[in-house]
């Protein structure tokens, strides 16, 4: 076989085997429990909170939330301060590698603003969450009652 031709045969192969690899390597993101509570007539905001898992050896970072269901929705966290409690948009969330991140009442939680709507008890709709390396995620969100803490 010609040297040059050995040479492009041996880099094809080199490439192929790396993509491979790379492949085996991505994040894998596992949704589990999406859940909101039902809201009353009028009130344009809500929560989702659920169960983020990532069974792989990377990490991945969630950077955008999207919901048909609300205006706009936007990563966001409760924290304390002087014993007052408030909530702050975190544009980027971390999921370990081989870890997991709650987003739970009082904690993490997608929220949801400019609902036209009430969420209501029973409903189901969709929601998408970017992640960095896993692409977009989709998953069904149940709306429970308005006293839920979560899905039983």
């Amino acid at each position: 076989m010609h040297r040059t031709a050995l040479h492009r045969l041996t880099g094809l192969a080199t490439a192929l085997i790396g993509t491979a690899l790379a492949g085996t390597a991505q994040a894998e993101l596992i949704i589990e429990d999406a859940w909101a509570r039902a809201t009353p007539p009028g009130f344009s905001k809500g929560a989702v909170y659920l169960e983020i898992r990532n069974d792989s050896r990377r990490s991945d970072t969630l950077v955008g939330v999207h919901t048909e269901r609300a205006g706009r929705a936007e990563l966001h966290r409760t924290i304390e301060e002087g014993g007052n409690s408030r909530m702050v948009h975190t544009p980027r969330v971390r999921v370990p590698a081989e870890g997991s991140v709650t987003f739970e009442p009082g904690g993490r939680h997608v929220m949801m603003m400019g609902i036209d709507e009430a969420l209501t008890e029973g409903e189901r709709f969709s929601l998408e969450l970017e992640a960095e390396t896993a692409g977009t995620l989709r998953v069904n969100v149940e709306v429970l009652a308005p006293t839920a803490m979560g899905v039983d």
